[in-house]
């Protein structure tokens, strides 16, 4: 069953962020996620929900996701307080 690693974060610029993230495009797709959604809900407040096929994929691209958590703070983009990850197995797709 497939399982997410949720994060929240604050970024002061959703624009500047999505760019940044561009340019780490080719790490991101290497984690061996099976997607990864990054979502602005407003107020320079966003979420990032990534989608692992199992926990041990998930568990191995810890390393990268922090990383690239790691570029958006030493760019002054993401405020490192803001940072709140979360992980869950999903109990029922529709």
């Amino acid at each position: 069953m497939s399982v997410y690693r949720i994060t929240r974060f604050a970024a002061s610029d959703m624009d500047k962020l999505a760019e940044a993230v561009e340019s780490i495009r080719s790490e991101l797709e290497s984690l061996g996620a099976d997607s990864i959604d990054i979502v602005s809900y407003g107020n320079g407040k966003g979420v990032t929900l990534a989608k692992y096929p199992d926990q041990a994929t998930m568990d191995a691209a810890a390393a990268g996701a922090n990383k690239a958590f790691g570029k958006m703070i030493e760019l002054g983009i993401i405020d490192a307080d803001s940072i709140h990850p979360h992980a869950g197995e999903v109990i029922k797709s529709f």
